[in-house]
C-alpha cells in the first residue's frame, strides 16, 4: 500500500518537477565514501568511513546509517529496512540491537546544515554478527563503551563503562574533552582522571567550575582501552551528556574532623536539601506511525536511597536544551514513557529528573534523538532517484 501511494505521487507531480528550471538546482554534500563494516560481538556492528564535505567545501552536520539483512546495492531493488542518524559529524558508529550470527548490510549518507543529503548511497559494506556465546574462552575483541554519565558536585563527574577501563599512566586527564552541546567551541577543563578504585568500570573525573544547567558533551579519547588493550571506538558510543551542576563540593576531611568534635546533644536535624538520586541508562528510541513518529523512552529507576521519591518530571527542548518546556509528571514508578505523533526531521532532547516529597529536584539526565525524514518530501525525492537510475552508484529512495 505505501510503495502504491510513492507511485501515485510521482504520477501526479512528476510533470511539474521536470519543468522546474535547472536555476533552482539544489547543491548537495558529496556522497560517502570508504566506508567499511566489522563485528564488535553477537549484536554489534562498528562501522568506519571517510569524511564528506558540503557543496562550500567545508564538513557536513552529521551523516544517516542505512541497513537491512539484505544486500540492496546488489540486488538492485527494495530499500534499507532501517536507519541512524549520527548525532555529529563524526565518521563512525556502533549499530546495536542486532541479531546473532546474521548478515547485516549498510550504506551511509551525508547531510549538510540545511538538512540537504546527498544524491547517492555510499558503496555497500556488510559483516555478520558473531554467534550467541561466541568468543567464550578466546582473546577479547570487545571495546569498551560509554554507558552513563554521573555529575558528583559542580567540579566532578563519574564515567561509567560498559567494562573495566584503564587509563594511561602518563597525564589521565588529556583522554577526555568536555564541551558544550550548543556551543561546541566552550570547552571546560579536565583537571585529572582517575579509576574508582572500588568499581573499575568507573572513571572519575575532575573539571573546573561547571556552568549550572548547561548541557555538556564528554568524550572519552582512544587512550581509553579495557584490560586487553582493546580501545574506545571514536563516534556516538565514547560520549554522553551531562548537566552541569551548582553543587559545592564538599571537603570530607575537614567535615569528619568537626562532626567528632560537636556533642550529640547540640547536634540539630538538619532541613532536607537533597534530591532522591537521578535515573540511569536514559535510552531513546522511535517507532513510525502515520506520516508521525512514537518516541519510545526507557530507562533504570533511581537507587533513592533516602526512600523519599515522590515523582519524576519529563522536560522537553527543540534547541539542544537551551530551553526546556514546563514539565510533564511521569509518577514515581515510571521506567518506560511513549510521546505520539511526533514530527519527522526534527532533534528532541529530553530531560528527565527525580523529585523528592519536600519539592527537592534533582539536576536531571539528558538524552537527545533525531527523528528521520517522513511525509510528501520524501515522494518528490524519489522521483529524483528514478530519474537517474543509470548512474554508476544506486541513487537512494528519498
Amino acid at each position: 500500500m505505501k510503495t502504491n501511494m510513492k507511485k501515485s505521487l510521482i504520477v501526479l507531480f512528476a510533470a511539474a518537477i521536470l519543468a522546474i528550471p535547472t536555476v533552482f538546482a539544489v547543491d548537495y554534500p558529496e556522497d560517502v565514501t570508504g566506508l567499511s563494516a566489522t563485528a564488535v560481538d553477537s549484536t554489534s556492528i562498528g562501522l568506519s568511513w571517510d569524511s564528506a564535505q558540503d557543496s562550500e567545501g567545508g564538513l557536513v552536520d552529521h551523516y544517516r546509517i542505512y541497513y537491512a539483512d539484505n544486500s540492496v546495492l546488489s540486488a538492485g531493488i527494495g530499500d534499507y529496512t532501517d536507519e541512524i542518524d549520527t548525532a555529529n559529524n563524526n565518521t563512525s558508529h556502533v549499530v546495536t540491537g542486532l541479531l546473532p550470527n546474521q548478515d547485516y548490510y549498510f550504506s551511509v549518507t551525508a547531510f549538510d546544515s540545511s538538512n540537504e543529503e546527498s544524491e547517492q548511497y555510499s558503496m555497500e559494506a556488510s559483516a555478520t554478527t558473531a554467534s550467541e556465546g561466541e568468543g567464550e574462552g578466546e582473546s577479547d575483541t570487545t571495546s569498551p563503551i560509554v554507558v552513563d554519565v554521573m555529575v558528583t558536585d559542580s567540579t566532578h563527574i563519574e564515567i561509567e563503562f560498559s567494562e573495566t577501563v584503564v587509563l594511561p599512566e602518563l597525564l589521565p586527564e588529556a583522554s577526555f574533552s568536555i564541551e558544550e552541546q550548543i556551543n561546541p567551541a566552550v570547552t571546560l577543563e579536565v583537571i585529572s582522571a582517575e579509576v574508582d578504585t572500588d568499581d573499575s568500570t568507573i572513571v572519575i573525573l575532575e573539571t573546573a567550575e561547571q556552568t549550572f544547567s548547561v548541557n555538556y558533551i564528554v568524550i572519552a579519547g582512544v587512550t581509553v582501552s579495557d584490560e586487553t588493550g582493546n580501545p574506545i571506538i571514536s563516534g556516538n558510543t565514547d560520549s554522553g551528556l551531562f548537566v552541569g551542576s551548582d553543587v559545592i563540593a564538599e571537603e570530607i576531611v575537614e567535615e569528619e574532623i568537626v562532626e567528632e568534635e560537636v556533642s550529640e546533644e547540640v547536634v540539630e536535624e538538619e532541613e532536607d536539601i537533597t534530591p532522591p538520586e537521578d535515573i540511569t541508562s536514559f535510552l531513546l528510541s522511535f517507532k513510525e506511525q502515520v506520516e508521525t513518529f512514537i518516541i519510545v523512552m526507557n530507562w533504570a529507576a533511581s537507587i533513592d536511597s533516602a526512600k523519599d521519591l515522590a515523582d519524576q518530571i519529563l522536560y522537553q527542548s527543540m534547541d539542544r536544551g537551551a530551553n526546556y518546556d514546563e514539565g510533564l509528571s511521569l509518577g514515581a514508578d515510571s521506567v518506560h514513557y511513549e510521546l505520539p505523533n511526533m514530527e519527522g526531521g526534527k532533534e528532541y532532547t529530553f530531560k528527565v529528573t527525580t523529585k523528592d516529597e519536600t519539592g527537592n529536584e534533582s539536576v536531571g539526565v539528558v538524552k537527545s534523538i533525531r527523528l528521520p525524514q517522513t511525509g510528501l518530501g520524501i515522494g518528490f525525492l524519489l522521483l529524483g532517484s528514478a530519474l537517474t537510475a543509470g548512474s554508476a552508484l544506486r541513487r537512494k529512495r528519498r
